[in-house]
């Protein structure tokens, strides 16, 4: 099963929008980066299984055959040895607050057309590169969505939701832009 991908129109943010969006996001709070972002990491592999095959991490993967070659001299359990389903997680949770950490950096310009757009050009390069796609990219519209409203519960307003919701059409949009190299 694969993404499901629903049209996404360019919008542009209002300055009540701008305002919006800063105000909720200083309710996130930086010290829930790794929190959000692996949750939003897990509800874009739940809605899009596919995207974990390019979201590898080569550590996870070494360590995993590292623990497996262990000599048959070593006596009982290697507690020195990688719990791959732990650092699994911990290496979720350190992308997702990546994510968080890249979308502040968006927020803080998000009444800045020209840089936000250059920005969200270089990371659609940059994926681009790990062979991400479209579709892709579209999973984090749910994604945020599901998490933002997980996290802030009941101050996750409509008018929040909306103006969350413009951002991110924004992201998307312009970021598939720089995937598929249609920069018009």
């Amino acid at each position: 099963m694969g993404c499901s991908q629903a049209k996404i129109e360019l919008e542009a943010l209002t300055p009540d929008d701008a305002r919006i969006i800063r105000e909720t996001w200083k309710m996130v709070g930086r010290e829930a980066y790794g929190e959000y972002g692996q949750r939003l990491m897990l509800r874009i592999f739940q809605k899009c299984p596919d995207i974990k095959s390019l979201w590898q991490n080569p550590r996870v993967t070494n360590n995993a055959n590292a623990a497996a070659t262990t000599t048959a001299a070593a006596v009982g359990d290697d507690t020195d040895a990688p719990n791959t389903a732990n650092r699994w997680k911990m290496d979720l949770r350190n992308h997702g607050s990546k994510f968080f950490n890249s979308l502040d950096d968006l927020i803080s310009v998000v009444d800045k057309p020209d840089e936000l757009f250059k920005m969200l050009h270089d990371i659609g390069s940059q994926h681009h590169n790990y062979e991400v796609k479209s579709e892709h990219i579209q999973a984090i519209v749910d994604g945020l969505n599901h998490t933002m409203e997980f996290g802030l519960r009941d101050k996750w307003t409509d008018n929040r939701q909306k103006s969350f919701g413009r951002l991110i059409n924004i992201i998307v949009t312009r970021t598939n832009r720089a995937l598929t190299g249609n920069e018009k």
